[in-house]
């Protein structure tokens, strides 16, 4: 009889593990690249190596979709995220490092391009690029609801950082508007509006930032202007403009360059050029190409 009771304590204990554990998906992918990177300034060896591996978990959690995604880096634990999507009401993402996927981290630049942005590599401070937000153990959220998108990003550090932007998609047809707001911390506020148009292979993209410092310091305002366009399924082309005034200088800091890639199964090859004139506002100027090749598996 002792048994007997004991067969049927298992039996029931294995049957409510197996249904308290829900049905979820692992998958690892990984990357690397290979660049080589000339600028006027010179940088001593100008090739350098990427690497990434990716782990993504999903799985349906009482209706709603939770995924976990962890990056390895260089050898090293870098960017993470919790996702928890309720569906219609938008998604939560817990994020880590530089995964920041909310508010105006997540529309710092909107203009289109092939591959780099055309303050990349010449300007390592991103002048007039808002998002400056810590993403590290930060909370986002996006939601869509018919064609407006609410994304908005919060940073509970001892001094917390918020953003919010607010997106209407085709107003007419392929074209698509924004405008965002935050603070970062005490003292910084930064502000955006964006408009992006789309008609066949061609995407154009406008867009209006504002850095401003409540204390005394160079604020700065931003005009970027681009246009990308797919020669075919695998060859795009693109080309841009920044230009960046700063309160506290005489020069406006200008940025153009083109862009270009090309893809083949899991090889991507790309390149960019690019120069800046009057960086930060003062005199200096630099220009910069690279070619990078990148392979996905």
């Amino acid at each position: 009889m002792n048994n007997l009771k004991k067969l049927g304590l298992t039996a029931l204990a294995g049957s409510l593990v197996a249904t308290s554990v829900s049905a979820g998906e692992m998958s690892v992918s990984a990357g690397a690249s290979l660049d080589y990177t000339s600028k006027s300034e010179g940088l001593g060896n100008n090739w350098s190596m990427g690497d990434s591996v990716n782990f993504n978990g999903s799985g349906d959690v009482n209706g709603m979709e939770v995924s976990l995604q962890i990056e390895l880096d260089g050898g090293t634990y870098d960017d993470y995220s919790l996702k928890i999507d309720t569906g219609d009401m938008g998604a939560v993402t817990f994020s880590g490092a530089s995964k920041g996927v909310g508010g105006l981290n997540n529309y710092a630049d909107i203009v289109p391009t092939a591959y780099e942005e055309v303050y990349d590599v010449t300007d390592g401070t991103d002048n007039g690029v808002v998002g400056n937000i810590s993403s590290t153990n930060a909370f986002n959220y996006n939601g869509t609801f018919g064609n407006v998108t609410l994304s908005a990003i919060h940073s509970p550090a001892s001094t917390s950082s918020s953003s919010i932007v607010i997106e209407y998609a085709n107003l007419i047809d392929g074209l698509t508007i924004g405008a965002g707001e935050g603070e970062v911390g005490v003292g910084t506020d930064e502000s955006t509006m964006y408009i992006k148009y789309v008609t066949g292979g061609i995407t154009f993209g406008y867009q209006i930032s504002e850095i401003d410092l409540t204390a005394a310091g160079n604020d700065k305002e931003a005009d970027h202007v681009g246009v990308s366009f797919a020669v075919n399924e695998n060859l795009t082309v693109s080309a841009g403009k920044q230009d960046v005034e700063f309160s506290g200088a005489a020069n406006d800091e200008e940025s153009t360059g083109i862009s270009a890639s090309y893809t083949m199964g899991g090889l991507t090859i790309a390149g960019h050029a690019n120069g800046t004139d009057n960086q930060n506002g003062g005199t200096e100027n630099e220009d910069s190409k690279s070619v990078n090749f990148s392979f996905a598996f």
